[in-house]
């Protein structure tokens, strides 16, 4: 019966590697599986003292046991239920963390997943060009509207991203045999996300290609020039080649120069608007914040910004950004909690042979939240967990 548990857990885990690219409902059910597995494994003295020996495991439960306080102040806690849904998810974490995973299943769940990773970007690069039709319109169980390939495209193009990086990390520091192949990948990543509206995959690629190019070729002038040049003329092959990522630099461009005015008679960029009133509001109540499940309501009955940014029946907005999110709900402790979190993370993977490699996981992360609170969106939760529970646990050989 152990074997058999075991054996299941070890498919489940490679299983979410092929539909975290492809499928939210398909992994949703993939880590209801991981965490019956884990609790039919038993051992649960050793795993709490496993987590108990981790501290950004800890200041995640310290981060949800806030959020609970954060009912006993303020008015408005019409978000709270959604909010907890999210808070949940978080809990997989330390189910992950503290899971026999043997380290075949770990480098067989890397390469499914950069694999499927190829297969959705393949597929999203010949729906752009008007090779085959969206996928929606072959299999009724896949959206149409805003989807790249299999999912919505801002998610498509940052799991791409993070594919990259991972395949970078591959083929650079694990001397893999399948070296052309993995170039293929990346190849492929790269025209997938520069040819999809999503940016913050866009910024993800390029910090990764900026990193590597830099800590490979710093000690040569000639060499690291050539790199730049090439990442440059890539894009800007891409920029004047399509009207995509055309558009939404020119438009973020635009943005930027004018202080969020998208242009006569258009309402300000949303993200703009939310950061400007967000931290109105936070200087306003810095320690405490305004209470869990606040942001909606306080931003639908307070703010006009001619946008429709709340979904009925109940205000569930956030101000696109995890830090603010976070600081205007619970105040100072919360946000010092959710960095706390990646702070000790950077610290385990940094200790490790590679570190400086795997830290570009979280610090990616990091920088993702900036743009949107990816900590409470479900696919893309769920894929940095997959992805950290592989940067931490995969040994050198």
């Amino acid at each position: 019966m152990n074997s058999i548990r075991n054996q299941a857990q070890q498919i489940l885990f490679i299983l979410l590697g092929v539909f975290i690219p492809t499928s939210i409902a398909i992994s949703n059910f993939l880590i209801i599986g991981l965490v019956l597995c884990w609790i039919l494994e038993g051992n649960f003295l050793k795993k709490i003292n496993q987590i108990k020996e981790s501290k950004w495991m800890l200041s995640i439960f310290g981060l949800i046991g806030l959020y609970a306080l954060g009912l006993c102040w303020g008015d408005n806690h019409l978000n709270a239920e959604w909010q907890f849904q999210r808070l949940a998810l978080l809990l997989v974490f330390p189910v992950l963390m503290t899971m026999n995973l043997k380290q075949e299943t770990i480098k067989r769940a890397i390469f499914v997943f950069l694999g499927t990773a190829f297969i959705s970007a393949l597929a999203a690069i010949a729906i752009n060009s008007n090779i085959i039709n969206p996928l929606g319109e072959y299999f009724s169980f896949i959206g149409i509207e805003d989807n790249s390939a299999f999912i919505k495209y801002n998610y498509h193009n940052v799991i791409l991203a993070l594919a990259f990086s991972l395949c970078l990390y591959i083929l650079i520091e694990k001397k893999s045999k399948y070296q052309y192949l993995l170039l293929f990948f990346l190849l492929i990543y790269a025209l997938s996300i520069f040819t999809e509206p999503g940016r913050a995959g866009q910024v993800i690629f390029n910090l990764s290609a900026v990193f590597y190019i830099f800590y490979y070729n710093s000690k040569n002038f000639l060499r690291l020039c050539a790199f730049f040049l090439l990442l440059f003329s890539f894009q800007f092959v891409i920029y004047s080649s399509t009207n995509v990522y055309k558009d939404r630099f020119d438009a973020v461009s635009n943005i930027i120069q004018n202080n969020g005015d998208r242009g006569k008679g258009k309402p300000h960029d949303i993200r703009y608007v939310f950061i400007k009133e967000s931290l109105k509001r936070i200087i306003e109540k810095p320690i405490l914040g305004y209470g869990t499940g606040s942001f909606g309501t306080i931003f639908n009955a307070e703010v006009d910004s001619l946008h429709r940014y709340n979904l009925p029946p109940e205000p569930r907005g956030t101000p696109h950004n995890q830090y603010l999110y976070v600081w205007f709900e619970l105040g100072i402790l919360g946000l010092v909690l959710l960095l706390l979190i990646l702070y000790h993370q950077l610290k385990e993977l940094f200790r490790k042979k590679d570190g400086i490699h795997r830290v570009l996981l979280p610090l990616s992360f990091m920088f993702l939240m900036l743009v949107d609170s990816y900590f409470f969106i479900f696919i893309l939760t769920i894929c940095y967990m997959f992805l950290y529970t592989i940067y931490s646990r995969y040994q050198q050989e």
